[in-house]
């Protein structure tokens, strides 16, 4: 009979206690997913807020030893350490905090009088209670991975994220503290369908109907929407364990990096761009906005992160009723410049801004003399700046004697520029949408099929998918065998890729367009802007949809959803994969003229 090694009976004891131990974890994780649900979603009394608050120290006590005694106990403690060590840091700065908040307390109380010792417990438990949850989602994520790893198309789990994150937010702004007077499940799903989806659209008026705790909810969707959900959870288990083959491969066909290996500094990079760009972003917007538009410091500064994260992410959606119309706002060149280049930078891509900070002189020519601006790279410049360059133009010049006409020409120049940078998935405004001319209105909506560029955090059928159709047509006129830019020959595949994109995309908005004219008696350019708006994930409207009905909100909700994961990942989602088969028939041309 086989006896076991000291090392084997060691590790099937700690299995064991770990398996308790996790069984009471998960019991507790729910009881305090509960508890926060009523702290934060619902109006209890005093006394029970007191004795949640309790239940959470508990859990946090538990929660921190049974870290200890996991890690007494691992057969391999080094290795269990790296596997949580986002864990153990988290705990480790909550620990920390104690006998510092013991120094300051006095301290505060001596300088600070009204700011009272209740106010540190409450910024204390509440950062104890956002490390339990962080805790509770990498426990998720670790469960969730037996699911990435089973033989489910990419396409579909990329969408069924989506879903999940969507279902998620519509329960949390169903709380009845995330709205000031109550909303419906339709409408409490449309708002985080556009908040996951980026796109802006809203059925309520979002500074009014929602409360700072509804704000906050929907700040975290955009910022999850924008990373991409993908993105999201690969990022925090990188920081905690070793990604598989399987779910390797997924990232890679979501990123569009070939080499598997740049993988994890490709996450990090992405991640921590966004960071960064969200973080000066936030800091400039406080500066420059006009202090008169808030009541207090606090709502100033939740306000710019709000508008930095919401730009940078296209997202659109605004803390002011009237978005940037505002006379103090909407011409106020530094405010202009700030959310334009958000927009702009959260449009190109975060490949493109990872080629780009990589290249630089000094470094390209002395230590990486192979680096270079890739062609997918260029392609996104370019086509970037045409769009922007014309849509500024002709928005000029079509608008002049309209919306613009009453504003001088350095007024007339910086509205210009912002709605054809914002038409680019944004969704902001600094001019009335719905008194625009109808020829700039198609305009709008040009900019707004186009969109932003692969890998970035804007929708529409992409620069590059326009740049190869322009490119493509071009060699069709010239007759010439294949695409070549910058010395470089065009896969053919990418060409068929962009012609497929065009043509489910226009499919997607025919039939969007026609259920809206079924179901609503609106003007049809109204009902078209609104659903490349949706399609496109950007958000602009020409003011009718507060007043849409159910079933068109349900149609414009899955437009956004559609839009946001590309119609091309749609329907690899839906359609069986063709079978390889061996044998070929002989090809047979079609006229076509």
């Amino acid at each position: 009979m086989y006896k076991l090694s000291r090392i084997d009976r060691s590790r099937v004891r700690f299995e064991a206690l770990r398996r308790k131990i996790n069984t009471i974890l998960v019991v507790l994780f729910v009881l305090l997913l509960a508890s926060l649900t009523a702290q934060y979603g619902f109006h209890v009394e005093a006394v029970w807020v007191h004795r949640l608050e309790a239940f959470d120290v508990f859990v946090l006590l538990f929660f921190i030893g049974q870290q200890a005694v996991k890690l007494l106990f691992a057969p391999d403690r080094r290795i269990f350490f790296r596997e949580r060590r986002l864990e153990f840091a988290l705990t480790g700065t909550v620990l920390l905090l104690i006998p510092l908040l013991a120094l300051a307390l006095p301290w505060m109380e001596a300088h600070f009088p009204n700011f009272a010792s209740v106010k540190l417990a409450t910024v204390y438990l509440a950062l104890a209670q956002f490390v339990i949850i962080l805790d509770m989602a990498l426990s998720g994520i670790r469960g969730g991975r037996r699911i990435m790893n089973m033989k489910i198309q990419p396409a579909r789990f990329f969408i069924g994220g989506f879903v999940v994150a969507i279902i998620s937010g519509t329960l949390a702004l169903s709380l009845p503290k995330a709205t000031t007077s109550g909303i419906t499940v339709v409408d409490a799903l449309f708002t985080a369908t556009s908040a996951v989806c980026v796109t802006g659209l809203i059925v309520v008026d979002t500074p009014v109907a929602f409360t700072m705790f509804g704000h906050s909810i929907i700040l975290l969707l955009v910022q999850i929407g924008g990373l991409g959900l993908m993105t999201f959870t690969t990022f925090l288990i990188l920081f905690s364990d070793r990604l598989s083959i399987r779910e390797r491969v997924l990232m890679r066909e979501f990123l569009g990096r070939d080499n598997l290996g740049e993988l994890r500094s490709t996450l990090r990079r992405i991640v921590g761009m966004t960071l960064i760009i969200e973080s000066i972003g936030a800091v400039y917007l406080y500066v420059c906005w006009p202090s008169a538009s808030f009541d207090a410091t606090g709502a100033r500064i939740f306000s710019a992160v709000f508008h930095s994260v919401s730009a940078f992410c296209n997202a659109g959606f605004s803390l002011f009723s009237n978005s940037m119309m505002d006379a103090g706002v909407a011409f106020n060149p530094l405010l202009n410049i700030g959310m334009a280049s958000l927009i702009v930078l959260g449009g190109l891509g975060f490949l493109t801004i990872a080629n780009i900070t990589s290249l630089r002189p000094w470094r390209a020519r002395i230590i990486r003399p192979g680096i270079r601006l890739t062609l997918h790279t260029r392609l996104v410049l370019v086509t970037t700046g045409i769009l922007l360059a014309g849509g500024t133009l002709l928005f000029f010049l079509l608008e002049y004697d309209n919306t613009l006409h009453e504003l001088s020409l350095s007024e007339q120049i910086m509205a210009s520029f912002f709605q054809s940078v914002t038409a680019r998935t944004a969704g902001f405004n600094t001019t009335d949408i719905g008194k625009l001319a109808v020829p700039t209105s198609l305009l709008l909506m040009l900019l707004m099929f186009v969109g932003a560029s692969p890998g970035s955090t804007g929708g529409g059928i992409k620069t590059t998918t326009a740049a190869l159709l322009f490119l493509s047509a071009i060699r069709q006129l010239r007759g010439a065998r294949a695409i070549e830019v910058a010395h470089r020959k065009i896969p053919e595949s990418s060409v068929n890729k962009a012609h497929t994109v065009l043509l489910l995309g226009l499919s997607l908005l025919f039939l969007s367009v026609m259920l809206l004219s079924l179901l609503e008696s609106l003007p049809l350019l109204d009902i078209i802007f609104e659903c490349v708006s949706a399609i496109a994930t950007t958000g602009l409207s020409r003011g009718i949809t507060y007043d849409l009905s159910t079933p068109s909100k349900i149609v414009l909700i899955f437009s956004m959803l559609i839009g946001r994961v590309g119609v091309l990942t749609f329907m690899h989602a839906v359609l069986r994969p063709a079978r390889t088969d061996r044998h070929d028939y002989p090809s047979e041309s079609v006229i076509v003229s």
